[in-house]
């Protein structure tokens, strides 16, 4: 594992929680980067500090993008905007240009790391124009987005969803997504700000449940200064070693203003600082056993530059370790697609981000998302319904198996992965098996394997028994979906949806909200597609199947594609889900 230690230095009542925060790392010998606000760098007394540290112990000295809307920035710009990524081309050339001089007149140097809770892509463009230096940059925060503004009382306008939740290789044209290769490259190695808890990211509020101690307590999952969990996110960090090439990525930046007097922690500052300082710690013991190494964050840029080549997919097995309920989900991302499978329902998607479309995303007050730099959906269960829980279901997938006039869903079977392994670029899961019973009295255990390639799910299943070796059973392979990037339903009118035969005749619906739905006997595929994202979502299958493609309406407003086929014991049915972009 490799730690990024982050500190951010602060004025008045604060500085000596900065102060506290710097003895620590330098007592245990842990390499610091400090990213230092603009205003912080008109402190001469502060500034001298920086520099002895840098001296003494190394310290990388970098710029924090963060909060900008003080008096001395409004005086200049007039606006007050305070985060660079909403502000407009023009005053985000203005602002990084006068913090950068300001930094290379103070230090004598430019930058080599920066930060911000977002960095869209004409920041960072501008960023690396002016500055070549900058290595590596805070570019956004893992899944704070919808959840995170509710949970703020709608006031937190910060929209990252669909982003990689470890360190990435962006885009020029959305930072958001990693770069297909070196010519699509932004030239800058990101990291998340806080490398967050993927169960719960995807379940809830994330902004509790990340490597912030702080953010724990607020959560108010640890009892005093001691919060086992904290540490056990860590060793679930360190897991993933086995699925990623033996390498795992950490990052810890806890601003002062959390070790003292904050308002969302009902522990002791004492308390507090005593969590902080075991934390760390903890770092030094993983580092003395020769499993953690700790770096400055553009010493971490070379490392990842010489060791993950651009293009790499990254995956992440995710279990639920706070609770205690067993939950398992499943991600993937490539520079093709985001990919989240939820092991509590049968395996299903949660969550498809289709980054093969190369949707751009440019943030800020004169472009047409505003502050929306979230990355769309096409299949979102948390947010659109998912498996039926009080009207119909709405965006997701499942299996659905059927004996006579009765239709199980495997979504209500929790699974398990058994195994997973990497073959050159293609990931292979295996889940435990699923055991359904019927009403009539006949049983049959259903065997899921999948392989993630590209833009590409293949989805195995085998009717591995059936208690009557008599009995078949029809298996449906079955996708529902919309796109968005909030919980709020975008229109679908423009959406094409079509079957094809296995003449190669298609059978089409341009989507009008009428609930309509199309079907071929014998078939190869149906497919939907969203011209605002110049995106096809194409489900196919090897053998002729039933397909059926339906339009929903405005009550339940969908698209659903499907495949079936009667197997018998033994038999096995693949399908392949697939993303397309299609101008």
């Amino acid at each position: 594992m490799i730690l990024n230690l982050i500190h951010r230095p602060a004025t008045g009542r604060l500085r000596s929680m900065f102060d506290l925060q710097q003895q620590m790392a330098h007592s245990l010998g842990l390499k610091v980067t400090v990213l230092i606000p603009y205003d912080t760098m008109f402190e001469p007394d502060i500034v001298q500090g920086l520099l002895e540290d840098h001296s003494r112990y190394g310290d990388e000295l970098g710029i924090w993008f963060g909060e900008i809307a003080t008096d001395r920035m409004n005086e200049v710009f007039e606006c007050r905007e305070p985060f660079l990524w909403l502000h407009t081309q023009e005053n985000k050339r203005r602002i990084i240009d006068t913090v950068l001089h300001k930094f290379s007149a103070v230090f004598g140097c430019a930058p080599r790391a920066v930060g911000s809770y977002h960095l869209d892509a004409e920041s960072m463009r501008l960023l690396h124009e002016t500055c070549p230096e900058v290595q590596t940059c805070i570019a956004g925060c893992f899944e704070e987005g919808v959840k995170v503004f509710h949970g703020c009382n709608n006031s937190w306008y910060l929209f990252n969803e669909g982003m990689p939740w470890g360190p990435w290789y962006p885009a020029q044209n959305n930072t958001l997504r990693p770069a297909t290769d070196e010519d699509e490259w932004s030239g800058m190695v990101a990291v998340p700000h806080l490398c967050r808890d993927l169960a719960l990211s995807y379940e809830g509020r994330n902004d509790f449940f990340a490597t912030h101690p702080a953010n724990v307590q607020r959560a108010m999952a640890n009892e005093g200064s001691s919060a086992p969990y904290v540490f056990n996110l860590v060793d679930l960090y360190r897991y993933q070693e086995r699925f990623n090439h033996g390498f795992s990525y950490i990052n810890v930046f806890v601003g002062p203003n959390w070790l003292s007097g904050s308002p969302n922690i009902q522990d002791t500052d004492a308390e507090t600082q005593k969590l902080y300082y075991d934390y760390l710690s903890y770092f030094v013991k993983l580092r003395q056993e020769g499993a953690l190494q700790d770096m400055t964050m553009s010493e971490f840029a070379l490392w990842y530059k010489r060791n993950v080549p651009v293009g790499a997919a990254q995956i992440y097995d995710a279990k639920e370790i706070l609770y205690g309920g067993g939950k398992e989900y499943f991600w993937s991302i490539s520079p093709q697609m985001r990919l989240t499978l939820d092991l509590c329902q049968g395996g299903s998607i949660g969550d498809l981000r289709p980054f093969v479309s190369q949707i751009p995303r440019c943030t800020g007050a004169d472009t047409s998302v505003g502050v929306m730099g979230s990355n769309p959906y096409l299949i979102h269960s948390q947010y659109r319904t998912g498996n039926a829980h009080h009207y119909s279901d709405g965006s997701r997938t499942t299996l659905l198996v059927g004996c006579g006039n009765e239709t199980l869903d495997l979504a209500n079977t929790p699974l398990r992965l058994e195994k997973i392994q990497r073959r050159d670029d293609a990931i292979f899961l295996q889940l435990s098996s699923a055991r359904l019973s019927f009403s009539n009295g006949i049983s049959a255990e259903i065997q899921t394997s999948y392989e993630i390639s590209g833009a590409n799910l293949r989805i195995h299943r085998t009717l591995h028994t059936v208690s009557d070796a008599a009995q078949r059973l029809r298996l449906t392979e079955y996708v529902k979906g919309c796109w968005g990037v909030t919980e709020y339903p975008e229109s679908l009118k423009g959406v094409i949806l079509t079957v094809q035969n296995v003449q190669g005749k298609k059978d089409s619906l341009e989507f009008s909200y009428l609930g309509r739905t199309r079907q071929f006997a014998e078939a190869t595929s149906a497919a939907v597609y969203i011209p605002t994202l110049q995106t096809e979502l194409a489900l196919t299958t090897d053998l002729p199947c039933a397909a059926s493609i339906v339009e929903g309406y405005l009550f339940n407003p969908y698209y659903t594609l499907s495949v079936s086929r009667e197997l018998e014991q033994g038999e096995e049915i693949t399908t392949c889900l697939s993303i397309h972009k299609q101008l």
